[in-house]
């Protein structure tokens, strides 16, 4: 259920869940604000797919400096990969890969090598077994499915990702869970607006199940 979960004269911060798109398609997040009147000035945008925070400008004049305030903060993810990565928790690594800033598939993740940009994702694995590993995501740069794109370069692509995972394996994965979504979540935006600091949290991505004794 989309909800409200702070508001101020500047902006209003919004909890978006997965299966829902910020405009492109029922059910959004721009029907929501319709609904209620709210300014419709999104500051950032998820993947439909992905669960987390969204953050909405109160008017257009604020709009961009909003942007800027989050480009120079903290965009933190959480995240369930498949496979077991050969770091242990706690231990950190940085993605590099250039990618494209569109939407591509899993047989060329990259994109067009003429269109690929700079890109970092730092990952930070938080537990472990052998078949999947759970980490901490800072994104450094925002290209599209840049989280996405990384984690199925590195062949440990985000459980449940219908365009960069195989989709005989998420429907096992669907089979044997019951959880269908991209494993995938927007948990946390720091940054400072109007001489302020802001910090907003929210954990709604539900992975110990997956770290049960089931397969283990």
């Amino acid at each position: 259920m989309i909800q409200i979960l702070f508001e101020n004269c500047f902006f209003i911060i919004l909890f978006k869940p997965a299966g829902t798109s910020v405009h492109n398609q029922a059910p959004s997040l721009l029907e929501f604000l319709k609904s209620k009147k709210m300014p419709e000035h999104f500051v950032n945008r998820l993947d439909s797919e992905t669960s987390g925070l969204v953050v909405v400008a109160q008017n257009e004049k604020i709009h961009e400096p909003l942007q800027l305030a989050l480009h120079h903060g903290l965009k933190k993810y959480r995240a369930l990969l498949r496979g077991s990565m050969i770091l242990e928790p706690n231990q950190t690594i940085n993605w590099s890969w250039p990618v494209s800033d569109k939407s591509e598939g899993r047989r060329n993740p990259q994109g067009e090598s003429n269109q690929r940009k700079e890109s970092l994702t730092e990952i930070k694995v938080i537990r472990k077994n052998k078949y999947f590993t759970e980490v901490e995501i800072i994104l450094k740069t925002g290209r599209q499915h840049q989280i996405r794109k990384h984690s199925a370069l590195a062949k440990h692509p985000l459980v449940g990702d219908p365009r960069y995972n195989d989709e005989k394996y998420n429907l096992n994965i669907n089979k044997f869970y019951s959880d269908p979504r991209l494993q995938l979540e927007a948990e946390e935006l720091i940054f400072e607006f109007m001489n302020e600091k802001h910090a907003f949290n929210i954990k709604s991505l539900k992975l110990d199940s997956f770290f049960s004794d089931k397969l283990t």
